[in-house]
């Protein structure tokens, strides 16, 4: 497994043909959970196992990995200094994963293999009701206001278990080739805009023609005490809640949100 390195350090490392450097980023890291915690450690001995029997096997191409941590400080500027530092130390890939992720040894590779811009697993949101962060954008201009705007959607009817391209992804754990890095003006994640900062940056990247993706075989849990918000666990806690709320309220859980004006009416939704 490779060694800490300065930026400069890093960047003269030789590197061998068919062999592509990967910084991994906690963004971050502070008041990690002690589940999380374990959870990286055997992320990290995972990873430096692959790299050194890739290597003893003469497996090419094949990944070198390099570690990076900036501590408790704000996440998009963290996120910013991440992107600096592979882009200074001539790495080929940024992995940020975030400490409050539980994920599978092999996530790595699993993203690694598709060989796409941008890709993240599946996760979803700490808070209820756990939307699966995968996103639809838009834009516009509002004529009220005289502004632009600037609106991002959760994807809930996502495909399961396949790779899916999409506006945008969260950033509990993704892979990001260093090229779409590089094609940005800096800042690329810090922004007054209302959206956040992984949005953000990937539609911004889908502006320079670059596209971002969801693996949603590739699964993650996100911590929040005293549960761990999977996939499996939002399924059931959404098939329980329909029940109750059908129990409850009868055929009016069936409203699907359709239009309740008439033919000739219209109604016009603007603004951010």
């Amino acid at each position: 497994m490779s060694q800490f390195l300065k930026p400069e350090e890093a960047r003269d490392v030789p590197k061998e043909d068919g062999v592509y450097k990967v910084l991994i980023a906690i963004p971050n890291e502070g008041h990690t959970q002690v589940e999380a915690y374990a959870n990286r450690l055997m992320n990290f001995m995972h990873m430096g196992k692959l790299e050194e029997r890739l290597k003893h096997e003469g497996a090419k191409p094949r990944p070198e990995f390099y570690f990076m941590t900036m501590g408790r400080i704000f996440t998009p500027l963290a996120r910013e200094e991440a992107a600096s530092m592979a882009e200074d130390c001539g790495m080929d890939y940024l992995y940020m994963i975030d400490d409050d992720m539980i994920a599978g040894d092999d996530t790595f590779e699993r993203l690694a293999r598709h060989d796409v811009d941008i890709v993240a697993p599946l996760a979803f949101t700490r808070n209820y009701p756990h939307m699966p962060v995968m996103y639809s954008c838009m834009e516009g201009w509002d004529p009220v206001r005289q502004k632009e705007f600037f609106r991002n959607h959760y994807v809930q009817n996502y495909p399961k278990d396949q790779l899916v391209e999409c506006d945008a992804v969260g950033f509990g754990a993704v892979l990001i080739k260093i090229g779409v890095i590089k094609a940005m003006e800096k800042p690329r994640f810090m922004s007054t805009c209302g959206t956040g900062e992984d949005v953000l940056f990937c539609y911004s990247a889908k502006k320079l023609g670059f596209r971002t993706f969801m693996d949603t075989s590739v699964k993650l849990g996100h911590l929040s005490h005293p549960i761990n918000v999977t996939e499996e666990y939002v399924q059931q806690m959404h098939k329980q809640l329909d029940t109750q709320m059908e129990k409850k309220n009868g055929l009016y859980n069936k409203y699907e949100g359709r239009s309740l004006l008439k033919k000739d009416e219209a109604l016009v939704v603007l603004g951010a």
